[in-house]
């Protein structure tokens, strides 16, 4: 932008005896040197901020490792491994559950169904010699 401003500019000064009507398409070409410029600087900046992002990023990644290498040699927990945790205590959670509701199934069950007593075994011989006719 700066080399085809400043040639511009030099053709301005250089042209004092020409006409009007060159003079303005040569401000003109500056004017529109100037917008394309300023599209090429607004250009440029994004793609600046958006390194900078992704520098920011790699960095913050970075550090998240070492930091978890850090922890994990000391014995702390990472999130990773506290994730992993939840999921097994959520499992064990809903067999429980499960387990519960098996158990409450088969209680009901056995409330239904009473089991038979057993007999008394005196009385069972007293029963016995009746059948048979014998003294009782």
């Amino acid at each position: 932008m700066s080399d085809s401003t400043r040639a511009n500019f030099d053709n301005v000064f250089s042209m004092a005896g020409d006409s009007g009507q060159r003079a303005r398409d040569l401000a003109g070409k500056v004017r529109e040197d100037l917008r394309s410029g300023a599209d090429r600087l607004r250009s440029g900046t994004e793609q600046f901020r958006s390194q900078g992002s992704r520098t920011i990023t790699d960095i913050g990644r970075l550090v998240r490792a070492e930091v978890d290498a850090g922890l994990t040699r000391i014995g702390v927990a990472t999130q990773a491994d506290i994730d992993d945790l939840n999921l097994r205590l959520e499992h064990s959670e809903e067999e429980i559950r499960e387990l519960r509701m098996r158990l409450a199934e088969a209680e009901s069950r056995a409330a239904r169904k009473p089991e038979p007593l057993e007999a008394d075994p005196a009385e069972t011989a007293v029963a016995d010699a009746d059948e048979l006719g014998g003294e009782g």
